[in-house]
């Protein structure tokens, strides 16, 4: 129960407070607040005293007995309605707010308070990446795309005392969009959606809100002080509040990576075990030997190394003509074999064809590591 308590958050900040509970993130200022943001509601240039963050789908008394599927559907298709009912329910005026939304618990908000010169600032952020995308990719408008459920969301406030204009303003989410995908880079965070890098999620929302005290400011971008302190504070905001929704770490386990890059990690080992008949009576040794190598810190390197090389090669960085793939490939391969066997013994291994065990988003390089890390396998098992 103690964690659903309306807790007070800091924000540097005279006159404005900002509190959490369960359902809600609620900024109140006791002076107009000049705004701009991607809100669902009451986005764009506005002046408003309170800018609330909902946790949906919100389960309260108007609608403890609807089906969820009924709510999610609600959700997608009437946003600002369900907005609007739950500034109305708050006793909030519509007309002075902004509104947006989160699947992300808004408890794991994380807060960064930063200050220079005059002016302090202080950025809001809660995520969740569960439907991270790529910009520029297909998402809705592929015939083939994927449910969404659930929705992840990354949202920032940025609270400025500071007398920001109307350009500043949109310099600064410049700069939080930025530090935004820097965050998502350095996690290594993948698109829901193809596996590739992943810029966002697909319903990303900013919110800019200044005091309009103090001298002007024109500029917040990142040659600016003002602009580095946006940056660093929601690019470390965002990572700590990622850990505390989903636990995300850069070292994760090299199988989620594989998942997370839509590499049917599952499919590899059938498709090895159906080209070896010998190891039906035994995939389940072979499944588990596999997995342990992957956990094996001599290995994890090469694999790491080799999912930058495939990105790489994909976009373009590596031209053909400037690299020999097989080449680096068998680099890499007696790398594995002389990390997994002693070099006496390496050299009698004959690495299997890695086209034997490609699946979709495999690229070359991690493809050559997979062939040698099972062929490894496969001969000691029958050695």
């Amino acid at each position: 129960m103690e964690r659903y308590l309306k807790m007070r958050l800091q924000t540097s900040i005279e006159q404005i407070t900002a509190d959490v509970d369960k359902h809600k993130l609620l900024i109140s200022s006791n002076c107009p607040l000049a705004v701009l943001s991607s809100a669902v509601h009451n986005g764009g240039f506005k002046t408003a005293n309170k800018i609330i963050s909902i946790h949906v789908p919100e389960i309260n008394d108007d609608n403890c007995n609807r089906k969820m599927d009924d709510l999610d559907k609600e959700l997608h298709e009437n946003p600002e309605i369900i907005l609007k009912k739950a500034l109305i329910r708050l006793n909030i005026d519509p007309d002075t707010s902004i509104g947006i939304m989160t699947h992300a618990d808004v408890q794991n908000v994380e807060v960064s308070c930063q200050k220079h010169n005059e002016v302090t600032l202080s950025a809001f952020v809660t995520g969740g990446v569960e439907v991270a995308s790529t910009a520029g990719e297909l998402t809705i408008s592929n015939p083939n795309h994927l449910k969404i459920d659930p929705i992840g969301t990354i949202n920032v406030i940025l609270l400025v005392d500071g007398n920001l204009t109307e350009s500043c303003m949109v310099d600064a989410i410049k700069t939080i969009i930025e530090a935004k995908t820097v965050a998502l880079r350095e996690l290594d965070i993948r698109s829901y959606f193809s596996g590739d890098q992943a810029s966002g999620t697909v319903t990303d929302s900013v919110v800019v809100a200044c005091t309009k005290r103090g001298k002007p400011m024109k500029y917040a971008g990142t040659a600016t002080v003002f602009g580095e302190l946006v940056g660093k504070s929601v690019k470390e905001a965002l990572k700590k509040t990622l850990y505390k929704e989903q636990h995300i770490v850069p070292d994760r386990p090299l199988i989620k990576r594989l998942k997370e890059r839509k590499i049917c990690f599952e499919k590899m080992l059938s498709l090895f075990v159906e080209a070896h008949p010998g190891l039906a009576k035994n995939s389940e040794r072979f499944n588990k030997e596999v997995l342990q190598i992957l956990s094996n810190p001599k290995i994890i390197p090469f694999v790491i190394a080799c999912f930058r090389l495939d990105d790489d090669l994909k976009i373009g960085l590596i031209p053909d003509y400037l690299i020999d793939k097989a080449i680096v490939v068998e680099v890499f391969q007696n790398a594995v074999i002389n990390c997994i066997f002693s070099n006496n013994n390496s050299k009698q291994i004959k690495i299997e064809d890695a086209n034997s065990i490609s699946v979709a988003n495999m690229g070359p390089f991690v493809g050559g590591i997979f062939a040698a890390i099972m062929s490894c396998i496969y001969i000691n098992m029958h050695n």
